[in-house]
This record gives C-alpha cells, structure tokens and sequence, in this order.
C-alpha cells in the first residue's frame, strides 16, 4: 500500500470514527470512589506485550493529531483486542477483525482511530538528539519484564521528515534514564533535605520544627483527619504491639518492648496524650516511587503515578549517636492521579528536580519537592479513601521489638468496605490497623508441599510476574501472612520438589523476591533495610544510585544462576518516559506487581 493510499484511508475512516465518538474518561467523583476498592484489589491482570505500536496521521501533527494507531503483539502474546488510551484522555481499542480501521482481519495488526499528541512525540526526538551529543555511550533504552533486563534497543531520533499525515511513524517506547539524578528524583535521603530546620524536626536535638510538613506529626495529623485528636490515633496504631492480634485467623505477638522502649520513653501533654511536637521519629529518606505506578498500578501503587514514600527511624533521645536498634516507618501513599495526563504532569515534577540548576537541598529545591509531597499527605487528597487520606499502608520494619531477629509488619486505615479478614479482628474505623502483608504467606509455610503446590497451580502468573498471594490457598485456610520475619541474613522463600515444578528454580525466585521477607534479605543480598536508619541504602539501591549502568549481581541460594540487578535504572528511565512520553505509549508499560 502505498504512503498516499494509507493517507487516504486513514482519512476517510476517521470521519465515521469522529461521528460515532469514543467515550469519555471516568467523572473525578467516580474515580475517587473506587480508590479504596483499587488499595484492596488483587494484582492487575497482566496486559498482552506489544513488539510495536505505530501512526498514520490525517491530517498535519499537531499536539491533538487524530489517525490510525496499529499494534503488533510480541512473539507468544495473544489478544482479542489491545487497549490504549490516547493523548486526549480518551481509551482506543485496538481490533484485528477487519473493521473500524483495521484493513485486514487476523492478520496479526491490530488497528483503530485515536488521538496522539505528535508534536511532543517530535519534540522528543530532539531530546534524544541532544542526548546523543552529550553521551560518550551510545543511548539505549532497556526492556525490563518483573525487574529482569530482557533486551536493550538503541535509541536513535526518528528523520523529521516522517512526520508527514499518510506516513507510518514509529512510536517505540522511550525513556532516556541519564535525564534523571537519582538522588534528587527517586531516593532522596541528603541531610540539607532531611534534616531541613524548617520543615524537619531532630528529637535528639530538640531542633527543627515540630510542624513541619515531612514530620512525623503532620503526617499523623493529616492521616488522622477527624478520626480522633493526632494524639491519641497514634497511641492507639503503637498499641497493636501491646495485645494479641489476629489477622487472616492467625495470632500475631505481643511485642512488651513497644511500651518500654517506646511509648514510655516518649514526652507526654499534661493530659497524658503523647506529645507529637516531641516525637521521636525521625526523617530518614523521601522515595519516588512512579515505577509502581507502571501498567496502571501493581499492589501497592494504587493508581498510575505510583507512591511517594516517607521513611523514619526511631531515635534514641539519650543517645543520638545512632538510632535504636532498630524500628523503621515507612508511610506509603498511593498518588491521586489516574488519568494519563495527570499522571504526566506529576513525573514532569519529578524530573524537574533533577534540573543541573537546581542544587539538592537548596532552598529553592526544598520547596518544589515539598509543593510535591503535601499535594498527596494533605487530609482529603484522596476523597474515596478512609479519612480521605491517600495513605495505603505504614509498614513497619524493626529488631527493636522483636529482638533477634527482624519483623516486619503492615497496618491500613480500617473500613467497613475492606475484608475483615485482612485486618486484626480489633479494627476500628478510620485506625490505623494491623493488616496481611502483601504477596507474602504465614513464614510457617515456608519450605513445604504447600509452597511446592503454590508454585506449581500459580506457575504461569508467577514466570509471569503477576500472580496474587490470596488469603486461602485451596484447601489451605489462613495462607496470606502477617508479621514476616528474618530469623536469619540468608532467609528466602523455598520449597522441595522443584524439579517437578515447570521453570520450578525461577518460580522460586519470582515468588520468593515478591515477598517482604524474601526482597529484604537474600533475594536481593539485604540485610532487611534497603533504606537503613540513618538513611544508607542498601546494595541492591546504592549501586544504582551511584551508576545505574552498574549492575548488582546477586546469586541465586537454590541453583547458583547470578542474576543482575538494574534496579535504579528501570526507576530513572520508568520516570522519564512517563514525562516525556505520548500517553498512548503507556501500553509497553509491563505490570510492575512489586510491592518493595
């Protein structure tokens, strides 16, 4: 066919696409009130892979140019229909039966009409170009499927003059990581930005500013909302440790620990609340977590644009040469964008902060990355949610408490919406909540038939890396777990009989890697913190931070394969593309379903 026929196609097939209309997206309100159902939903579904994506514009590239979008599926995919969602706002499906723009059925180009900003698409091209000048590598953009780097591709400017309407013009996923400064864009963990007198504040100094807005109070304050007085809605979360729980009908411990080493050591108010002006939580890092934001949202990034993510670590007021020995907080909210272009603009911020002119921990940084992090801590970001707070969960992760080994543990803001039985059987409404952890079983499992028999029923979601952890397993009642914990530096998830399991050594490590205990520790070659009390990065995180090029090799405990690890990599190119990138493209996002 050639270039003028498809020009004519495509335009005569678009009047009757603009005539008939495409839907809408969902109101604001309807978004909102799925929320709470998107922090409790299974993993997504994986998305058929696509090989390539193409256009045909009718008419001049503009930043709304309407045409044809044409996909191919990579080797081994299948679909009944492929869906995108276009530059202006609004879903494309793509068929492969002859109709609605697709010229011939089953030939394995799947077609239809949609919106895709062009100009941006052109302008990307010039990044590239520019990129290319000031790299003395050649550009390549990597293919990662579950963490893995499956192929890289060069990355080189389209010609511009295919930017013509009846011409095919590529729309290969890109990404160019050497945009990002990790440090100012994904971990963020320097002292001018964590220990920031005006925004921070240091119990063992007793300096700062008790109200600022990345301190343990004010997210406290904001999460509780009206719930109850910020006081006594985080006693009553510490308390959790001081009482037998239940969760999934399992009994998690007491931990005496949590009153001597914490609650009674903490100031208290004349009326015997806790005193958060003095709260002994400190800052440690800020994370950027777009990347779980990839494929539309794994189980803890809840919507598009991922988490955002505070860590803190308990400080010894007597001694503030280091922190207590340990007991970490990771607050992890879900970021209230869904739609694409929403989504966009907030990576577009991100990426801003890696601006050569803008020094990390200057003034003027702070206050960009703190006009950032208070659109989504703010009481009522997330109307949906419990105390309209975007809040997913605080997981905590400590030795402290549970001397001698380490413990994790997960707690969500209670609704009458949610599982009860995801939660402790003592949940109250708008508390925060002891809750299951996510893709991990009850640690008594570990190396037995039943995990065999897991790896065995969920082999293709696993290889796949989109398989769910439910709370019963067949005949087993009560599987998903509670307060994992790392009785030694070596622990990881195993099982007997793998040969009998297809792909059993790499189904072992997919299964093992996505559960809490398995990626803080031997999966990943951690010491069960990948951000540590004072803020060090663990191995698996500082060798990308300081050359995500680098890869982190770690050996496989079971077979003994040395598996490479680009974690930063996949988060730098992951954010950049999704600020720089046409909206349609999303569709090469693979599922991100790891939680950590």
């Amino acid at each position: 066919m050639t270039t003028k026929r498809l020009g004519t196609l495509a335009g005569s097939l678009l009047v009757g696409w603009l005539a008939t209309g495409c839907g809408a997206e969902p109101a604001q309100e309807q978004v909102a009130s799925q929320e709470q159902q998107l922090a409790e939903s299974p993993v997504p579904l994986r998305p058929p892979v696509l090989d390539s994506l193409d256009f045909i514009a009718s008419q001049t590239p503009s930043s709304a140019t309407p045409g044809l979008l044409r996909a191919r599926l990579a080797q081994g995919e299948s679909a009944s229909q492929i869906q995108l969602t276009g530059d202006d706002g609004k879903e494309v499906t793509l068929r492969d039966d002859g109709l609605n723009g697709d010229v011939t059925a089953g030939d394995g180009l799947f077609s239809g009409f949609g919106i895709v900003n062009l100009e941006e698409h052109r302008n990307n091209q010039d990044r590239i170009a520019a990129f290319q000048q000031q790299s003395t590598e050649p550009l390549t953009f990597a293919t990662f499927d579950d963490r893995v780097l499956v192929r890289e591709t060069s990355l080189v400017p389209l010609p511009g003059n295919i930017f013509t309407p009846g011409v095919p013009i590529p729309l290969p996923p890109t990404g160019i990581a050497q945009a990002v400064v990790p440090n100012k864009s994904l971990i963020i963990n320097h002292p001018s930005v964590v220990g920031d007198p005006t925004r921070t504040w240091d119990p063992c100094t007793n300096t700062g500013n008790p109200n600022g807005v990345w301190t343990f109070k004010h997210l406290m304050t904001e999460m509780a909302n009206t719930a109850a007085t910020p006081p006594a809605f985080t006693e009553r979360w510490l308390r959790h440790w001081l009482a037998t729980q239940t969760v999934n009908g399992r009994t998690t411990p007491v931990r005496g620990n949590m009153a001597t080493q914490v609650l009674n050591a903490w100031p208290r108010l004349s009326t015997g609340e806790l005193d958060l002006n003095r709260s002994p939580f400190k800052l440690v890092a800020i994370v950027n977590r777009a990347d779980l934001g990839r494929g539309r949202g794994g189980p803890y990034g809840s919507s598009g644009a991922g988490e955002l993510r505070f860590v803190f670590s308990l400080m010894n007021s007597t001694n503030c040469q280091r922190p207590y020995n340990s007991f970490l907080v990771i607050f992890e909210y879900g970021v209230p964008r869904t739609q694409c272009a929403q989504v966009k603009s907030w990576a577009q911020s991100w990426l801003a902060l890696s601006d050569p002119l803008l020094a990390l921990g200057s003034a003027a940084y702070n206050t960009q990355l703190q006009n950032l992090t208070q659109q989504v801590v703010l009481r009522n970001m997330a109307p949906g949610k419990p105390n309209g707070s975007a809040i997913n969960q605080v997981r905590t992760n400590e030795i402290l408490l549970s001397t001698p080994w380490w413990e994790m543990r997960e707690f969500r803001l209670f609704s009458t919406a949610a599982n009860p039985r995801n939660f402790t059987t003592s949940a109250a409404p708008g508390h925060l909540s002891e809750h299951t952890t996510v893709l991990t079983p009850f640690d008594l499992f570990n190396n037995t038939t039943t995990i065999t028999n897991f790896l065995t029923t969920n082999n293709g979601a696993i290889l796949a890396g989109v398989h769910d952890v439910p709370l019963d397993f067949g005949a087993t009642t009560n599987f998903l777990g509670a307060f994992p914990q790392m009785p030694t530096a070596g622990f990881f998830w195993n099982a007997p009989n793998l040969t009998t399991v297809p792909n059993g050594f790499n189904a072992r490590h997919k299964f093992s890697l996505k559960t809490c205990n398995g990626c803080h520790a031997r999966e990943t070659s951690t010491g069960f913190t990948h951000v540590g009390p004072t803020g060090a990065l663990s191995p698996f995180l500082a060798t990308g931070m300081a050359n995500m090029f680098t890869p982190y090799n770690v050996t496989d405990p079971v077979n003994g394969l040395v598996r490479p690890f680009y974690e930063i990599r996949d988060r730098a190119q992951h954010l950049d593309s999704a600020a720089n990138q046409s909206c349609v493209l999303r569709a090469f996002d693979r599922v991100s379903a790891s939680p950590h």
